[in-house]
This record gives structure tokens, sequence and C-alpha cells, in this order.
């Protein structure tokens, strides 16, 4: 049996739905573009065995129009916080875009820099900046939440540049591991 997307609601300009999977695989966490342009992908989570220490890391870079690769096969979370981007590109003569996914109401506010990154960011009400000239921070969105399992699930943003999907597989009922705020 495939996947099926349920809708989880729209938030700004972005929708989000997440779906839910007969098979089961290894459990592991992959991005897809499918949207026009290249998409740069950051992800955050918290830091085994330490109280409110989290590390974010970036970037996986996503070819446009279908692009997939698995973030980092030695995770193994049951929850993640996500930010993507696109540089910025022209749209026509005189307009230029750039499109954003997961700082619309984000849940919690991380670092990102301009080259690749990889920070411990302890959250309190002064974090220091990491060091980096073009570090930022910039709130991310938390993923769908599996409670009893480690997450199997594909995040996929979708072609029309705002929508993300978040499809799973998960060995209990995927209703009651479902965070929607």
């Amino acid at each position: 049996m495939g996947c099926r997307d349920v809708r989880l609601g729209e938030i700004g300009r972005a929708s989000f739905s997440r779906g839910t999977c007969a098979e089961r695989a290894e459990a592991a966490i992959k991005i897809c573009n499918n949207f026009s342009q290249t998409v740069y992908f950051a992800m955050a989570y918290a830091q085994p065995g330490y109280d409110e220490s989290y590390i974010s890391r970036g970037w996986l870079r996503l070819s446009p129009n279908g692009g997939c690769d698995q973030f980092d096969s030695a995770l193994h979370l049951t929850v993640f916080w996500y930010y993507a981007e696109t540089n910025e590109y022209k749209v026509s003569k005189h307009l230029k875009n750039k499109n954003t996914w997961g700082s619309v109401r984000p849940d919690k506010q991380f670092w990102i820099a301009t080259n690749s990154f990889n920070f411990i960011n302890n959250l309190n009400d002064n974090p220091s900046n990491p060091g980096d000239p073009g570090a930022k921070q910039v709130g991310f969105t938390r993923s769908v939440e599996s409670k009893d399992s480690e997450l199997d699930e594909t995040l996929t943003i979708e072609a029309n540049g705002t929508d993300v999907t978040q499809s799973f597989s998960n060995s209990t009922n995927p209703e009651a591991n479902t965070n929607t705020k």
C-alpha cells in the first residue's frame, strides 16, 4: 500500500500536511524537492544527553524538480525542526524572489550560516553568536513527532513553492503521534 497525505493546515503562505505509509523500512529522514529551484535544507534536533541543548545543521542541497536525499543516516530521531530556502531567483525582468520554508510561525529559533554549518545551540534568553560572520538566527518549524518509535519520514517541498508535506511510516497510530500546532 502506498502513502497517503493528510493536510495539517495552512500557516501564512505555507500549508502543511502529513501522510501515513503502510510499509516500514529502516528509520530514516528523507528530504525531497519538487520545486523548480534548488533548495537548501537545514535541520535542528535535541542534543542527546543535554537538556534544552540543540544542534542545528545545514545545508543539504536538493536539486530542483524531484531531487531527494537522506539528511543523515546516523540520525535516529522522534522529532526535528526544519528550515529551507532557495537562493534569490528571477521571476520576471524586474522581480526577484527567495522562498523559505519553516520560518512562518516558527516553534524555535536556531542559528544558520551562509556556508555549511553544525552549531551546538543552547536555547536560552541570550544565545551567543557561534562565531561565523554570516550566522543569523531564523525560525524553524517542528516536524511531526513520533511518540513511540524513531521517525521514518519523507518531508517534501512541493512544486508550487509554498506547500510542505510530511509522509511517514510508524508502527503506532499516526493520529496519536501528530503535533499540529
